[in-house]
Parts: structure tokens; C-alpha cells; sequence
């Protein structure tokens, strides 16, 4: 993916918490699980997955990190500002190497798209989306979903 502009930088609503990202994304993503919904008070969340190691929080101050078992058994965190509580990015123990970025805290998400969609047995019926990959539940392997979103026309402008 030599074709994707790096770095990508964002934050939080009150600019306390900044991150970095120096690797391109893996991939593009809804989240229609219930967690999700309530956390986001809307009908899904959207993920951007990044390599772990191209992720860096940049500002002084460290995000809140606020855990929740997940439905999979997998501990989900959730990294909040502590002033604003601005929802900034994502880790869970199921994937340990990578960081799922919540795209609206980017400083340009205008050209953010999600390419698949998971836990759809829960989405709102007027929420579903049209795209390439969905899922019931979670997805086992991305890597059709790493392969089609290198080869997609999803990048920043």
C-alpha cells in the first residue's frame, strides 16, 4: 500500500488526547454489536484497524482505558479522554496486534468507509450497510478483508 498518505493524526473533541498513525490500515469496519450501540448512543461504530506498532499516542496526557468482557470472552478497551471522554481508538485481548481506531477522532475522516460490517444479527434493521464483507457475529480470519481493502480505492484525498 504505497499509495496510502502517511502519517494520519487525530484526537479526542478537547484536543487532549492526540494519536498518530505512521502504518497504512488494515481495514475498514461497522460494529453493530450492542456495546457498540449503547457506547455510541447510535446505531453502530466505526473501526479503523491499524498495526499495533504504527499506532502512537502522541499527547502528554494518557487516555482512560476502560475494560468490558466482550460477548467472545475477549477483554475489550476502550480509551476515553479524561475530559471530554471523547472515544478515541480500541484493544482487545482476541487481537492483540492491532488497535481499532475510531475514524470520526481523525483530523480528516472524510474518506473513511467501512468495507465490512460485524455482528449484524444485532443491527438496527434500518442500519444495515452495503458492503463487501458482512457478519453475524465477528469474523474469524481478516485476511479477505486485509486483501480487499489494500486493493480498494479507500484512502485519504
Amino acid at each position: 500500500m504505497t499509495d496510502f498518505a502517511l502519517p494520519l493524526d487525530g484526537g479526542c473533541f478537547c484536543g487532549t488526547i492526540r494519536y498518530r498513525i505512521d502504518q497504512p490500515p488494515l481495514f475498514t469496519m461497522a460494529c453493530h454489536c450492542t456495546d457498540c450501540q449503547q457506547m455510541t448512543a447510535s446505531a453502530f461504530s466505526l473501526g479503523l484497524a491499524v498495526a499495533k506498532d504504527g499506532f502512537t499516542v502522541t499527547s502528554d496526557t494518557p487516555p482512560l482505558a476502560l475494560d468490558k468482557q466482550a460477548e467472545s470472552g475477549a477483554t475489550s478497551t476502550r480509551y476515553v479522554c479524561p475530559e471530554c471522554a471523547g472515544w478515541t481508538h480500541t484493544t482487545t485481548t482476541g487481537s492483540p496486534d492491532s488497535v481499532i481506531v475510531r475514524p470520526s477522532s481523525l483530523d480528516d475522516p472524510t474518506w473513511v468507509r467501512p468495507i465490512a460490517e460485524i455482528f449484524t444479527r444485532s443491527a438496527l434493521p434500518w442500519a444495515r450497510l452495503s458492503t463487501a464483507f458482512s457478519y453475524e457475529t465477528e469474523f474469524e480470519d481478516p485476511s479477505p478483508i486485509v486483501a480487499a481493502f489494500k486493493t480498494s480505492d479507500i484512502r485519504p484525498a
